[in-house]
């Protein structure tokens, strides 16, 4: 890589991949500095909201030395969600001045993309503090972004009361005892996932082949049906039917219920338990 000063006398056209693009910088910079970086990626064509904080719509970060914990608990948490920016280091960013452009391609506009595996079922979200650029220009402080995690934890208390859950409808099954189980423990479940959903219970079919690395339909849609939504974050919790059914035995020994019992009696019974 040829430096003549800090970036070199570099030809800028509309091909090199800062064009448009909102680009991020965190962690420290030295020479050049973090501000001499942000003025050149916008001579090179970036979004003029190029800055130094990854936010949502951050399409290229600019990652420097020492990183803070809480930019990379923030990282993490918008990666989930889906906002995942193309990672560069300050020497590719320098290679991109230099006009090695090939590798750093990314889309035209900010978009969400979840995948969902197993890691991603058994989340462990960190904290950080939501620095949302609107609220702080009207004079608002950061919050703290707390996620849900996931799985949902069925222990003493009863976790999903007042929960959307959504129980997908499987082939030739009655969801409607699994349903009712829910209801009579407060839950509302639901055959399709909406934007109010707080819990997706997944059968134990569903388990079994994402633990083996593969999706289902029941997989592939949520992640469609998120990835097509306008939401900005993906805050469900997931379980499983086999996990909820453990917890309702327990639970009716300790505290025995007549019809709640029939149901379990019904659903063990039934082609699908």
């Amino acid at each position: 890589m040829i430096q003549q000063d800090l970036f070199g006398d570099y030809a800028i056209n509309q091909q090199n991949p800062l064009t448009n693009r909102r680009v991020g910088f965190i962690g420290t910079f030295k020479k050049p500095s973090r501000k001499a970086l942000i003025e050149k990626v916008k001579e090179f064509g970036a979004s003029n909201k190029s800055n130094d904080r990854l936010t949502r719509d951050t399409q290229i970060l600019v990652m420097g030395s020492d990183v803070k914990q809480e930019d990379l608990n923030r990282l993490l948490c918008y990666e989930h969600d889906g906002w995942k920016p193309l990672k560069i280091s300050e020497t590719e960013l320098l290679e991109i001045f230099n006009g090695h452009y090939s590798g750093y391609e990314t889309p035209s506009v900010p978009m969400k993309q979840i995948s969902i595996d197993m890691s991603y079922y058994n989340w462990n979200p960190p904290v950080y503090n939501e620095d949302d650029e609107d609220e702080r220009e009207n004079g608002k402080d950061k919050k703290k972004c707390v996620r849900c995690s996931s799985p949902l934890v069925f222990g003493e208390g009863n976790p999903i009361s007042g929960m959307e859950i959504y129980v997908p409808n499987r082939p030739n099954t009655d969801m409607g005892v699994i349903r009712q189980l829910i209801g009579n423990f407060g839950g509302f479940a639901n055959a399709e996932y909406f934007d109010e959903t707080n819990v997706v219970m997944l059968s134990a079919e569903t388990m079994q082949l994402l633990e083996q690395g593969i999706k289902d339909e029941i997989i592939t849609n949520i992640e469609k049906l998120y990835n097509e939504s306008s939401a900005m974050f993906f805050n469900i919790q997931f379980t499983s039917e086999p996990d909820f059914i453990s917890w309702v035995k327990k639970r009716l020994e300790k505290y025995p219920d007549e019809s709640t019992m029939e149901l379990l009696k019904k659903y063990e019974n039934s082609q699908f338990a």
